[in-house]
Parts: structure tokens; C-alpha cells; sequence
């Protein structure tokens, strides 16, 4: 059973990495895999079909803001039993839950083998909210009731040992298992594809518009690149609460013709995109590991990202200094990309960080028995 806040739909890709990771599990199991997604009580969504999962939904009850989330536990757990209940799910062998709250909360009295998997450098979710006041407030309860909760489960993954990392800065963090499971590239669907390309050296990046993205800084570096004469076109793909931020920084400092803000695409849709640009950047410098840089890396478009992120993990020390730069640092960066326009140096995909090759080490992990997975030789 996976139980997750994110999952995707015929209406938004949020949460695709997911999909790709159990839709690979699927592949190389004979394991019946139910979908549960949490969401706020308040939502609207209802239980739905994705590309073979039907997806049902459990509507978490809350205080609104994450104000002291967990203080109707006891209820959700109920409400919770009750679902699967109702659903005829039972014989629980394993219970895959994605990130700590609420999906550790819900889990923790079933009887089975149960996983949580941590995406984000925030691990315990100290900075969900709108009140400052109230997260300080908050902060020791949360730690104290999210730990107890990790620290019972069988097995915690993080997608970079990164991740890992965070959770041990505290010292109340005892885990019975580890283990990394780098965010992996299904490889039938981001390749390279001769595709006609743009005459002008092209930099695409794909995130959303959030502080932590730093798109305002490669924005900076391209108009630095500018003012030494290069000919150069950024394509930004994203929405979010900084988007207005650099379009307006744009528009004032005439870059218009340089920089264009773009729409969404449909997960579907991005093997072309980065098959049409020259170089992939992600500047951001709270990154756990961002999927981007690894369809982009399959599809053998170069990229540069921030060190000391979850990235840096996957890249050979001899690259480092080449594509990764300074965390919000425009000069640091435009230096960067100066290098790989110049050189076209990049970086030959490693097939270890292809997804199937990763989850079948995964399984092997977590089952230990190799008559259930089918892959085996491949290790």
C-alpha cells in the first residue's frame, strides 16, 4: 500500500516521481499495489483512475494553517482503518508512506512491514505554515511526536543521503533501518531525440517559481552573460509565488527578447524541451534531489546546479567544480555556463540512476526474497 500527499492526475503531474517509482515496482513484482492520496479535509477530489492505479482519496482531518497537525490523530487513524475497511484492503504485507506527516501518523498501528520515504530537506516539516509565531510554538511538539513516529518504522529512505543527513542532526532520531533511493529516471521516456534546435545557445530551467528555486539568480547570470557580449535565451517553465518577482525584473531591465516565461507542460511534453535546449540549469540551495536534473542528465543535455545540494551526490568529484556553483551567486553561475558553452562539456548518464535499476536494488532491500522480484540478474 503506498499513501501519499502527492500523486499525479489527468489534471496535474505533481507528484509524477512518485508514479514513476511504483509504477516501476509493479513492473518488476507481482505485488497488487493500492493507492491512497491525503489531502485536506476540505478538498473537493475524489477517488480516481491514473494509468492503471485507481487512487482513492482520504480527506485528513486538520487544523487549518498546520497548526499543531497530528491533534486529531487518534481520529484520522479510525477514519483511516475504516477506509481501508471499506475498500476491502487487508493482508497488508508492506506500507510505502511519502513524507512524515500525515503518512507516519496513519500508519503506525497497522501490521506490517512499513517504510517512510523523505523527498524534502525539511524533513520533519518545521517550516509548514503561515504564522511564524505559531511554528516556534510548535516547533518541540512536532519533533518530539514526528520522531517517535520514524524512529517505529522498519525502514526510512531518503531520496539522497542528504535527506538522511538532516534527520540525524537530531539527536532523538534512532531509526531502525536506512536507506537512499535516489529520485530515478525512467529512461523510455527521457532520452535523446534529434530535434531542431534553437540557433541561439539555449538555458532552460523547470521549477516551480519558489524562493528556495533561486530562479532570480540565473535570470542575473544571463543578463550578466549578456554584458560580455554573449548571445544567449533562458526559458523558465514554472508557476508559483515568485513568478511575478522575476517577470517584473525582466520587463524593468528590458531582457524580453532573452527571457521567456512559459506554461506548464504535461510530464509528457518535457523530453522535447530538454532536448531543444543546450544546457538544463536548476540554481536552487535547498534541494533534496530534484528529478529535473536526472531526466535532463538521460537525455545527455548538460547541467549545473548548486553545491553541497542532494545533486552533488550523483556527480564524479571531477565534475563537481564544473557543474555545480555557489548557492545564489549569479557570478558564480554565469561562470559556469560560460564553461559549458564554450567546452560542451558534459556528463555521460550513469545507468545506475536509471529507475529500474534502482528500484530492483530497492526491492531486493526490502524483500530479500528473490523468487518476488524478477530482475535480479540485472545486479
Amino acid at each position: 500500500m503506498v499513501i501519499s500527499p502527492f500523486f499525479p492526475s489527468e489534471k496535474s503531474f505533481v507528484g509524477s516521481y512518485i508514479f514513476d517509482q511504483i509504477n516501476e515496482i509493479r513492473n518488476q513484482t507481482d505485488f497488487t499495489i493500492e493507492v491512497i492520496k491525503v489531502v485536506s479535509f476540505f478538498s473537493t477530489e475524489k477517488d480516481y483512475e491514473y494509468k492503471g492505479f485507481k487512487v482513492k482519496i482520504f480527506k485528513v482531518l486538520d487544523l487549518p494553517f498546520f497548526i499543531f497537525p497530528g491533534l486529531f490523530n487518534s481520529i484520522n487513524k479510525k477514519r483511516f482503518l475504516q477506509l481501508l475497511k471499506s475498500h476491502y484492503i487487508s493482508e497488508i504485507d508492506f506500507t510505502h508512506a511519502h513524507v512524515s506527516y500525515p503518512s507516519s501518523y496513519l500508519i503506525e498501528d497497522l501490521k506490517c512491514k512499513k517504510i517512510v520515504q523523505h523527498h524534502g530537506l525539511d524533513v520533519l516539516q518545521l517550516m509548514n505554515g503561515r504564522c511564524n509565531f505559531i511554528k516556534n510554538i510548535q516547533k518541540r511538539y512536532l519533533v518530539k511526536n514526528t520522531l517517535r513516529r520514524i524512529n517505529a518504522i522498519d525502514l526510512n529512505v531518503g531520496v539522497s543521503q542528504l535527506v538522511l543527513d538532516q534527520l540525524k542532526e537530531f539527536h532523538n532520531y534512532s531509526p531502525k533501518d536506512e536507506y537512499v533511493l535516489y529520485n530515478g529516471v525512467d529512461t523510455s521516456k527521457f532520452f535523446y531525440k534529434e530535434v531542431k534546435k534553437n540557433e541561439v545557445f539555449t538555458i532552460g530551467c523547470i521549477a516551480n517559481f519558489w524562493a528556495i528555486k533561486d530562479q532570480i539568480t540565473l535570470i542575473k547570470s544571463v543578463q550578466i552573460l549578456l554584458s560580455k557580449g554573449e548571445k544567449v535565451l533562458l526559458r523558465l517553465i514554472g508557476t508559483g509565488p515568485k513568478l511575478d518577482e522575476c517577470y517584473n525584473y525582466v520587463k524593468e531591465h528590458h531582457l524580453d527578447d532573452i527571457i521567456i516565461f512559459e506554461r506548464e507542460k504535461e510530464h509528457s511534453e518535457l523530453n522535447i524541451f530538454y532536448n531543444e535546449i543546450d544546457l538544463f540549469v536548476l540554481p536552487s540551495y535547498f534541494e533534496a534531489l530534484g528529478c529535473v536534473y536526472l531526466e535532463s542528465w538521460a537525455t545527455n543535455t548538460p547541467f549545473i546546479g548548486v553545491e553541497r545540494q542532494g545533486i552533488s551526490e550523483l556527480l564524479p568529484d571531477n565534475k563537481k567544480s564544473i557543474f555545480l556553483a555557489k548557492a545564489q551567486d549569479p557570478i558564480s553561475l554565469q561562470i559556469r555556463i560560460s564553461h559549458v558553452m564554450r567546452t560542451n562539456e558534459t556528463i555521460v548518464f550513469d545507468n545506475n540512476y536509471n529507475i529500474e535499476n534502482l528500484i530492483n536494488n530497492f526491492l531486493v532491500h526490502l524483500i530479500c526474497d528473490k523468487e518476488k522480484v524478477q530482475h535480479l540478474d540485472k545486479i
